[in-house]
């Protein structure tokens, strides 16, 4: 699995790449949050377009994380507290009933 995220990545990273390369002259006129900015490279709104995705996905990541840690945390009391009953049972003495 680590062998195709890592495919992965190198060919993300070698189509940015190609891409900045072939448009490093080209500049765009971008409006950000009502703030207006002439003649920006392409490659530098591809950068932070890139960065502001990897932060997004971070921040899901993140929280996605923490729902899982707290579903385990959750399922190990619980099977902790099974086992404790289950020993408890085990150690159960047994009675025997008397015979008519």
């Amino acid at each position: 699995m680590r062998f195709i995220a890592l495919v992965f990545v190198i060919l993300v990273v070698g189509l940015l790449v190609g891409f900045s390369v072939t448009n490093a002259q080209s500049q765009v006129d971008i409006n950000v949050f009502g703030q207006a900015y002439a003649n920006v490279p392409v490659v530098v709104v591809i950068f932070y377009a890139f960065l502001a995705g990897m932060v997004f996905v971070l921040v899901f990541a993140v929280a996605n994380e923490v729902v899982l840690r707290r579903r385990l945390h959750r399922e190990r009391k619980t099977n902790e507290d099974l086992k404790k009953e289950l020993d408890a049972l085990r150690n159960y003495p047994i009675s025997e009933e008397n015979e008519q």
